[in-house]
Order: structure tokens, then C-alpha cells, then sequence
């Protein structure tokens, strides 16, 4: 592995460390553990966490939320020089806000199918056969799976 590569590795792991955060507060709210941030010419422009319950608002996923606040903030409609960081693969709904939001690349680190074991909710998809920006998976995927198995007892298994 070359310095650029870990560079690289280095920086997408300080970012997932941001949306582990997010995910964790989140969780202390009484939601779901999914935080995401968004990121562009390497800073952070936003961070958010799910707050679907708190809410009330099924659509109030992380990934939507950032979406939301960084066009709000730039006053921008597309956020093509973005990176979506997220700690469980997007869902359909919020792989399509990130289409239409002209994100070019996505990282996440816990795949759905581990999401979809505590909810039994989950749209599960291949979405890499879909999503025409780049996606990269498993970046403190441990981390993350860890945190859903701390979230699985206090929520009963529902989201």
C-alpha cells in the first residue's frame, strides 16, 4: 500500500469517525445508530444522525438530513464535489437523494443486511449495480456493527 493510499484510508476512517459519533448520539436520543456526514474538498460541511422517532418523520434518515442542511447551507441544489460518509449502507430512499444530489461517491461502513437484522425493515439491494458514483464499503465496519449491537437490546429489534 502506497502513501497515497493510505492517506486515503487514513482520512476516510477520520470521516466515518465523525458519523460514528453522530450515530451514537443519535442512539442516546432513543433513534437508530446511523450518523452520516458530508464532506467536500476534505472538510466537513455537515453531520446529522437519524432521527426518524424523534421526529416522527419516516424519511428523517442521516443521509437525507445532511442532504437537506448542506443545500440549504451552500444554497446549492447538487452537491457534485461531495463524499456521503455514512455508518450503514444507504437505503433505496436515500441511495436516490444522493443520485439526485449529484454525490460522487458514498462510504459506508456496516452493510444493510446487518441493519436489516435488528429491523427486519430493510430494503436490501446491490447498490453498487446501481449507483453510477463510487461506493466503498466496510470502513470501520467492526465499529459500527459493534454500536448496532449495543442499539439491537435497547430498541427490541425495531426501528
Amino acid at each position: 500500500m502506497g502513501v497515497a493510499a493510505d492517506s486515503a484510508s487514513a482520512s476516510r476512517e477520520r470521516f466515518m469517525r465523525i458519523a460514528l459519533k453522530m450515530a451514537e448520539r443519535g442512539m442516546a436520543a432513543g433513534g437508530p445508530p446511523v450518523g452520516a456526514c458530508l464532506v467536500r474538498a476534505g472538510e466537513v460541511i455537515v453531520a446529522a444522525h437519524n432521527s426518524v422517532i424523534s421526529e416522527l418523520d419516516i424519511t428523517a434518515h442521516a443521509e437525507i438530513s445532511v442532504i437537506r442542511q448542506a443545500c440549504q447551507e451552500l444554497r446549492v441544489l447538487t452537491l457534485e464535489e461531495c463524499s456521503l460518509y455514512v455508518t450503514v449502507e444507504p437505503c433505496l430512499m436515500c441511495l436516490s437523494a444522493c443520485f439526485y444530489a449529484g454525490i460522487q461517491e458514498i462510504v459506508f461502513a456496516a452493510p444493510i443486511s446487518a441493519m436489516q437484522t435488528f429491523t427486519n425493515s430493510e430494503l436490501s439491494l446491490d447498490i453498487g449495480e446501481l449507483y453510477p458514483g463510487t461506493i466503498t464499503g466496510g470502513v470501520l465496519e467492526a465499529d459500527c456493527l459493534a454500536l448496532l449491537a449495543r442499539w439491537q437490546p435497547l430498541t427490541g429489534g425495531k426501528c
